[in-house]
């Protein structure tokens, strides 16, 4: 049991928080034609992914961090809202969900996460 539950609780490694953040971004960045629209997907994908990770992404909170970068486009909010809460949050399990959670929910690993460069290629539009 001892084993099981280290296990449940081990740090995630960046290979696998890149691996989970290329899945979860995936839905924003595969549509993207030039590497301008990819940095930007990316970016936004970042702002959107802190929010899943804090356990902070409350339908208030994601559609005002989505005001701040769209402004009043109200279109791109409810567009950039439904893409992340039906395809890009059930692009991850609730068991990887969890886990990223519990991962920084460690301060050392929040603290990380503002200095976090996800390994998403920008260069293959």
């Amino acid at each position: 049991m001892k084993q099981k539950q280290s296990k449940l609780t081990r740090e995630l490694t960046n290979n696998e928080l890149n691996r989970l953040f290329k899945r979860f971004s995936r839905p924003m960045v595969r549509p993207c034609i030039n590497s301008r629209q990819k940095r930007s997907a990316v970016g936004i994908a970042k702002t959107l992914w802190l929010r899943l990770v804090t356990g902070a992404d409350t339908e208030e909170n994601i559609y005002e961090d989505l005001r701040l970068i769209f402004k009043d486009n109200h279109d791109s909010n409810v567009a950039m809202g439904s893409m992340y809460f039906f395809k890009m949050k059930s692009e991850l399990t609730k068991a990887q969900i969890s886990n990223l959670k519990k991962h920084y929910g460690d301060e050392r690993n929040f603290n990380r996460l503002e200095r976090w460069e996800p390994h998403v290629s920008i260069e293959s539009c």
